[in-house]
């Protein structure tokens, strides 16, 4: 193309103009790099300049936050701790743990499936326990099961937005063999008057009734709520949600749309724990990916006495090896809130439970030093580790029908959680690039995520993904409602041991809940169970599954001044 006249004479002109910017991009770069350096510098003496006196700087905690209305106060206090009341919500409890309203992973439809009909007595138990309640409420069904109670408030949604308090109704099976294992039945809602035992004690039937119970007391008190109160059940949270998570979810956005709740509680894996010798309510601000991947192989096959040097599950088996030898790798980041987990305990723990040798080692981590191993970082991480990293777990493999035949499929499936950091694209490039590797090595057709697997090609590999999700978004832990929970935490529930003082903090669920089908409902998600988790949290899914009875009376406490408190900041 010929230049302009314009062209031509600005050529002549622009040396120097382009030696300036020259040197103003060297400088630029230079500065970018010191700066880089610096924060790198800073970040490499992270977790080892905090320590007692930096509380006002990292870890901040709020006052405690006790409701305006004392008088609703005072009767839900006074009320639950009677030992009368006491023992009529516990018989509550075991009431409805005596329903073994199971979800199992290959239900059919709702209104097809007549194993879900277990949940029509669940909700007719809920209505002939709490008259009261559906006195007052407002009953939405959402696809038959999932129950919806809207308590309304005198102010309009548009301008104090609803408090939405969740919950699941079904609970994980307990295989018929596995019976003769527990201490007492696990639907006999056997209380034996320290600890109530049966599936669903803790996940999530004691938070069912704790929060249904909540409205009850408050509705007797006398209390008219300002901002309205809805709460809603879900059907199969066990299983993924579909059913009812997400018809709730739809139909709470059709009524509110975009940002229209104002705060969302749900169950949390962690609740009150004590890490580094201090007591810490942890409350789960994001939860981790999920993503279920499955690998199939396909072979020729034929009689065993002439096999291929590689079959099917043979060749299975070398790609569930590279898996396991190629895990993800942890990152220490501020994206994750584990970092700032980690810095409040940096403020608040006492020096030989957290010693400077392993802030040292994460603090190196989070400068991204390639001199810490990924053993160093595990060890330094503890049980923390994999919240801090993408976790895959084989969790099925089939193949071969007789010995004396070679097997023409094998497959396998992984459970992954991912890292906040991280996402299902590149959880799945990371698989495609091992396996890819392996077909090529044995001549095989490969066929990665998002692509057909031709039925007519016989030597073939081919992944595919079930259920993926992608890590949760942040909840703010600046935001009003998180200062709410916080200092409704800091009131209600007491520490550990002999701390003088309950630390609050964010963390990250490793596991998931219906929470993921509310995500354009409110950015404030907070998932948080306001008892003592450590001994319950591990039972929950197995064996004599429990919830100490002394710390199930007082959720009803925690959740009546939670929704006192958000409704004194409406105007």
């Amino acid at each position: 193309m010929a230049e302009t006249p314009n062209q031509s004479r600005d050529k002549s002109s622009a040396s120097p103009w382009f030696m300036r910017s020259a040197l103003a991009i060297g400088l630029a770069v230079v500065f970018i790099a010191l700066l880089n350096n610096a924060r790198q510098s800073s970040t490499s003496h992270w977790l080892e300049s905090y320590g007692p006196g930096t509380e006002s700087e990292t870890c901040q905690q709020v006052p405690k936050l006790s409701p305006t209305n004392k008088r609703v106060e005072t009767y839900i206090r006074e009320t639950v701790q009677s030992a009368e009341y006491q023992r009529e919500v516990i018989k509550k409890l075991s009431g409805i743990i005596q329903i073994p309203s199971e979800s199992y992973d290959e239900l059919g439809p709702i209104g097809e499936d007549d194993r879900w009909d277990i949940f029509f007595q669940i909700e007719s138990y809920l209505k002939d326990t709490y008259p009261t309640v559906f006195q007052n409420v407002k009953l939405d069904h959402a696809n038959t099961h999932g129950l919806i109670l809207t308590w309304q408030g005198s102010v309009s949604p548009s301008q104090a937005k609803p408090i939405l308090l969740l919950a699941h109704q079904d609970v994980v099976p307990v295989l018929m063999e596995n019976v003769k294992d527990w201490t007492h039945p696990p639907y006999d809602g056997h209380y034996d008057g320290e600890i109530i035992w049966g599936r669903g004690a803790t996940d999530d039937k004691g938070y069912l009734i704790s929060i249904i119970e909540t409205l009850d007391l408050l509705i007797k008190s006398g209390f008219t709520p300002k901002r309205t109160v809805i709460l809603a059940f879900g059907c199969d949270e066990e299983i993924s949600g579909e059913n009812c998570g997400r018809p709730i979810s739809n139909f709470l956005h059709e009524q509110y749309g975009n940002d229209g709740i104002y705060l969302i509680m749900d169950e949390g894996s962690t609740g009150i724990q004590r890490e580094f010798d201090r007591s810490f309510a942890m409350i789960g601000v994001a939860e981790k990916g999920y993503l279920d991947v499955g690998i199939n192989v396909s072979s020729t096959g034929g009689h065993a006495s002439n096999p291929p040097d590689h079959n099917a599950i043979g060749i299975l088996s070398e790609i569930v090896v590279a898996i396991e030898n190629n895990p993800f790798l942890g990152k220490i980041t501020s994206k994750n809130p584990m970092f700032h987990f980690l810095e409040c305990a940096a403020v608040y723990a006492a020096g030989s439970s957290f010693p400077m040798s392993d802030r040292r080692t994460l603090s190196k981590a989070a400068a991204q030093d390639n001199n810490i191993s990924q053993k160093q970082l595990d060890q330094a991480l503890g049980n923390m580790k994999y919240h801090f990293r993408t976790s895959q777990s084989m969790g099925k493999i089939n193949g071969g029908v007789k010995i004396n035949a070679i097997p023409e499929t094998a497959s396998t499936m992984v459970n992954l959680r991912l890292a906040v950091e991280t996402s299902i694209a590149q959880v799945e490039a990371h698989y495609e690039s091992l396996v890819k590797t392996i077909s090529r090595k044995h001549g095989m057709v490969f066929k990665g995520f998002h692509s057909t697997c031709d039925p007519s090609v016989s030597r073939k590999i081919c992944l595919f993904g079930v259920d993926a999700l992608e890590p949760a978004p942040i909840s703010p832990a600046d935001a009003e409602s998180y200062h709410i929970l916080s200092g409704t935490i800091k009131n209600v529930l007491k520490p550990l041991g002999q701390d003088d003082e309950l630390i609050v903090t964010p963390y990250l669920m490793p596991a998931n809940t219906d929470t993921k089908f509310f995500w354009a409902l409110t950015k404030n998600i907070y998932r948080f169970t306001p008892v003592n988790l450590v001994e319950n949290l591990n039972r929950a899914h197995t064996t004599n599954e429990f919830i100490r009875a002394d710390e199930f009376v007082r959720e009803p406490l925690f959740f009546a001044s939670l929704i006192l408190n958000s409704d004194d900041v409406v105007d």
